[in-house]
């Protein structure tokens, strides 16, 4: 078996992966509990997985403005720090590297979590999909645009997320910037929001 390249050893930035399967991230709806916060079945499962090269870890919102699907866990408080640390010392413990994906669901998530309140979005386009509430799925609402300061907010709850992966014990983050997530949003045509993106982040360099 140790003959298969997809079995071999293989250099990425400064880890040394065990091989070259890399466990793609899953939502799990398993924090289900007011923190949003991993549970122990969260630390069996990575565990079971460490003898993947890498474990991309789920979705994991980085703030309460940016949660979006029922049950997923956050990383934005000192709760979900511990939690993902005894998720990532499990996975550790085997021998295994993680990384965390850091989540902003922006238009696809749904007032059902923000006590009626409207999502925040690039712009105020319908992405017309389905919301996983937590009395089920829903369609998707009309958001509301994003001011600049929001914006700045965002890239700084990106920011604070990615310092506590980091103090959670995870390896690297990875962001979640496809599908029609927040990111997306911006630079996706038909949202139009990539020109607002553009001004805020280049207001931010300068």
């Amino acid at each position: 078996m140790n003959s298969q390249p997809l079995l071999t050893p293989v250099r990425m930035g400064k880890l040394e992966l065990r091989n070259r399967i890399i466990m793609a991230p899953l939502t799990r709806m398993r924090a289900s509990n007011a923190g949003h916060v991993p549970t122990e079945l969260h630390v069996e499962y990575y565990a079971q997985r460490a003898s993947a090269g890498l474990i991309i870890g789920e979705g994991t919102e980085i703030s309460p403005d940016a949660y979006g699907w029922a049950d997923s866990p956050g990383l934005w408080s000192s709760e979900q720090v511990q939690g993902w640390r005894r998720v990532t010392d499990a996975v550790h413990k085997k021998g295994g590297f993680m990384y965390a994906q850091l989540w902003h669901t922006g238009a696809m998530s749904h007032p059902d979590f923000f006590e009626g309140a409207l999502p925040m979005s690039a712009s105020a386009v319908n992405p017309e999909q389905e919301s996983v509430t937590p009395s089920g799925r829903k369609p998707t609402v009309t958001p509301r645009p994003m001011s600049k300061a929001e914006i700045r907010h965002a890239v700084a709850d990106f920011g604070v997320a990615t310092k506590n992966a980091l103090e959670a014990g995870f390896d690297g983050v990875q962001i979640q910037a496809n599908f029609l997530y927040l990111i997306a949003q911006f630079l996706c045509i038909r949202t139009k929001g990539l020109h607002r993106l553009s001004r805020v982040v280049n207001d931010a360099v300068n």
